[in-house]
């Protein structure tokens, strides 16, 4: 039912999260493709909570789901388990919590770990280590995604504008704000028919005149 809600908002692209049962998981992912139908982008977070058997059988059950891409399978500490999956999956596998740093950027790259890396401003310390972090993936040959966690519009409006101003980043998935309930910062960013837009303002578009 969310999902079905989420597509006729606008959005064409969901992420599910999941990670503790495999099975479950998949079980959860072909029942929202038989929901939304196959005119949407499905992607799934498994937040570090397989094994590499696990894995691979989540991605043997849902290979008819059609997944984009699957985020951090394993333990974030374990950064070559990413490669061995990748490697055996048609499924391209994105980086999250094993990317901290630019060391860890580093080592991403050099052992082709991974395809896709998230970069959060809030993980890896702010919009100079972003970028740092981002030509060193694109000069890689990784495509890039900027995430978020549950923050308030103001996080997620210096997330966008990195976003909108990189090239080389595909994918945005800046949505922690949305079911936050009182945020003083909740202007910062428009949401429209499943589109993201920047305030017109200075800055990240926050001020005295726009706080509530």
């Amino acid at each position: 039912a969310v999902a079905r809600r989420r597509v006729e908002d606008g959005f064409r692209f969901l992420k599910l999260k999941g990670g503790l049962d495999p099975d479950d998981d998949a079980e959860r992912v072909r029942a929202v493709r038989r929901a939304v139908g196959e005119g949407v982008g499905l992607r799934f977070d498994a937040n570090q909570g397989y094994t590499v058997e696990s894995a691979a059988r989540f991605l043997a059950a849902t290979r008819d789901a059609g997944l984009e891409l699957v985020e951090q399978p394993t333990p974030g500490g374990e950064r070559t388990l990413l490669g061995t999956i990748d490697r055996a999956s048609g499924v391209g596998v994105m980086a999250d919590e094993s990317l901290r740093s630019l060391a860890d950027a580093f080592q991403i790259v050099r052992g082709e770990l991974a395809e896709m890396i998230n970069i959060k401003l809030m993980k890896v310390g702010g919009l100079r280590s972003a970028n740092r972090i981002a030509s060193v993936a694109v000069a890689g040959g990784l495509e890039v995604m900027v995430g978020c966690g549950d923050e308030s519009a103001l996080g997620i409006a210096a997330g966008l504008a990195f976003a909108l101003s990189r090239p080389g980043i595909r994918f945005a998935d800046l949505d922690g704000h949305l079911d936050l309930e009182g945020d003083p910062a909740a202007s910062a960013v428009r949401l429209e028919k499943g589109y993201l837009y920047p305030s017109e303002g200075p800055g990240l578009g926050i001020g005295p005149a726009t706080l509530d």
